[in-house]
């Protein structure tokens, strides 16, 4: 298994399907899809990471790369071409498919659940990170985020249920933390929802290296699968 791919994936994956939402849906003004547009080299570094491990990632990273480019020329500097955009994640879909299948069902299940999980957090931290004006989205996500992690709970007991009791034992620690990292980064992704405040960035940045801490202890998991 490819250490980090089942997280990192879907991370990119939900992290457009939430920015294709933004750019077609979302009542924003040229300034603020400027700014979206600029967060958009996060996704290429993150796409470039992935294709050392899986080399088909290097579809959905062309395809956005060309769309990056066209946002800052002529008159696609506002809406860009967003049927590349269309494609660009639909490629990540593919690529995601294509690695799921590679993996146990629950880790496959569990990967499937970071879409919703990571996508959002990474989506809300570029959306922060461009001052966008959509309150809707910095409400939503996170819910979102608490929904998916209940799933990933399940799945992490799934894969848990296929060991050995050895195996079990020998993990506890990993899985318990794993479960603590992931309420953890719950808790401080919607401390702007629990004290009525702004969300920042530094708290979606805390509430990411929490739930990257928890991806670490599930891939260790994974891979005693």
């Amino acid at each position: 298994m490819n250490v980090g791919l089942p997280f990192l994936i879907p991370a990119l994956l939900g992290a457009q399907l939430v920015l294709t939402l933004v750019l077609t849906k979302g009542e924003i003004c040229p300034g603020q899809r400027g700014r979206v547009h600029k967060t958009l080299p996060v996704l290429l570094v993150g796409w470039l990471l992935a294709t050392v491990a899986q080399p088909l990632a290097v579809l959905p990273l062309l395809a956005l790369a060309y769309f990056t480019m066209k946002v800052k020329t002529g008159k696609t500097r506002d809406a860009g071409p967003l049927k590349v955009f269309y494609a660009a994640t639909g490629l990540a879909a593919v690529v995601w498919i294509m690695m799921a299948a590679s993996l146990p069902l629950p880790a496959a299940a569990l990967s499937l659940a970071a879409i919703p999980l990571f996508g959002a957090l990474l989506a809300q931290l570029l959306l922060t990170q461009a001052r966008s004006r959509l309150q809707a989205f910095h409400r939503l996500l996170p819910f979102t985020g608490i929904a998916s992690a209940m799933v990933s709970v399940l799945c992490v007991l799934w894969m848990a249920s296929q060991l050995g009791e050895a195996e079990v034992q020998a993990l506890v620690s990993t899985i318990i933390a794993a479960l603590v990292c992931l309420v953890a980064a719950l808790l401080v992704w919607a401390m702007h929802l629990l004290t009525s405040k702004t969300v920042n960035r530094w708290q979606l940045l805390a509430a990411a290296a929490l739930l990257v801490g928890s991806a670490y202890f599930e891939t260790v998991l994974m891979m005693s699968l």
